[in-house]
């Protein structure tokens, strides 16, 4: 028995690891090269960042011997292009940015970078305004690198398939 398309969540801190180590190709015949502007990607970090609706990444997944297979982008290429240039290649924001101020919760520290507690010792937290314009991935507050990388991204596989149907996946 076939198994069908099944589907997973993985934080886009994994899938870009099995993207950048090859465990999931970019190879793939019939997709284009990034073709996207600073706008789309100023607004897939504003997804992510946001906790907002991001398409599934399509693969496909080829068998090879003893149970071994490749897996294939076959839709969202230029998100995975996006999302690797914001986390890795030093993508800066535009400073005309739509959505620029992402808000977001952080540990309330003293003048001396202690963390503040309250009376029954639970952690006092603050809420804070982060503006992207101009910043590059490294000048984000930790808390918005940990909500980036832990976004959970959903992941469409269609396993047994040959690279011709995985080209037909893609038109």
């Amino acid at each position: 028995m076939d198994i069908k398309v099944k589907e997973i969540n993985v934080p886009v801190s994994a899938y870009l690891a099995d993207v950048k180590g090859g465990d999931i190709s970019e190879n793939q015949d019939v997709q284009r090269k990034f073709c996207a502007d600073n706008s789309f990607v100023d607004g897939i970090a504003v997804t992510l960042l946001n906790g907002g609706y991001l398409p599934p990444i399509v693969l496909g997944e080829i068998p090879y011997t003893d149970g071994i297979v490749q897996q294939y982008i076959v839709d969202g290429m230029q998100r995975t292009a996006a999302m690797r240039i914001i986390r890795y290649g030093n993508h800066k924001f535009s400073r005309t940015m739509e959505d620029a101020e992402i808000e977001y919760q952080e540990k309330k520290r003293d003048e001396h970078g202690k963390v503040m507690k309250q009376e029954d010792g639970s952690i006092e937290w603050e809420r804070k305004i982060f503006k992207l314009s101009g910043k590059t991935f490294d000048e984000l507050p930790n808390e918005l690198k940990k909500r980036f990388d832990m976004f959970q991204v959903r992941i469409v596989i269609h396993p047994n398939c040959a690279m011709k149907e995985i080209s037909k996946l893609v038109r």
